[in-house]
């Protein structure tokens, strides 16, 4: 039970700080603020479920896919935070958005549900590098079995119950400030997503920089 109890926490806290559903519900509002609010809601839902599917099927064959093609974390978190930049740059230009407004309107096909919103937004580089070493972690310790399995696997899933539950009631979070102040919160977040994204780079590139200097 202890060791079910720490595999738990040391999952949640990790992957909960990572993906910050509390903060990442502005992003969420700022870029579905047009949407009808069932859509909304359903876009919320959708969301939750494609991360929690995303981050178990890279605790289970993340590893195993980084080994096969040579891949480093590092590379993830420089690619990774590149498109974490692209997103937080369109959200903070104003011609992107207006444009972008304009074609979802014009374009019902249109769907950002699982790309940017999902991946990299909410489970992006940092929860997908994140997951990996605590799959790398549990088999580290040989503690690769179902107890270590079942509490990282639910600690994603209440990670992902808490971004639905926060997304799905975001608009009421932010009714509040109104359009003026929902506003200047949205783009107070994507510069704040612009900063993270810049950071994720940087590890990214220290991550692949710092082996070759010890060389």
């Amino acid at each position: 039970m202890d060791a079910f109890y720490t595999a738990f926490v040391y999952g949640f806290i990790s992957l909960f700080s990572m993906v910050n559903p509390i903060g990442m519900s502005a992003v969420f509002l700022a870029m579905t603020k047009d949407y009808p609010d069932a859509k909304r809601h359903r876009t919320a839902y959708l969301i939750a479920l494609y991360g929690t599917i995303l981050l178990i099927a890279t605790f289970f064959i993340g590893p195993y896919v980084l080994r096969f093609f040579g891949i480093s974390l590092a590379s993830i978190q420089v690619a990774g935070g590149a498109l974490v930049f692209y997103t937080a740059w369109n959200m903070l230009d104003t011609k992107t958005k207006a444009s972008a407004s304009a074609k979802t309107e014009n374009d019902d096909e249109v769907d950002n549900t699982f790309f940017p919103l999902t991946m990299p937004i909410t489970a992006g580089a940092g929860a997908i590098a994140v997951t990996i070493a605590l799959a790398a972690k549990l088999s580290d310790n040989q503690a690769f079995n179902l107890i270590g399995i079942s509490a990282t696997l639910l600690a994603i899933v209440l990670v992902f119950i808490a971004v639905a539950f926060c997304y799905r009631h975001s608009d009421l979070i932010f009714k509040k400030l109104g359009r003026t102040g929902t506003s200047v919160v949205s783009s107070l977040t994507a510069f704040i997503l612009l900063a993270i994204s810049v950071t994720v780079i940087w590890d990214g590139i220290l991550g692949l920089i710092t082996p070759l200097m010890h060389h």
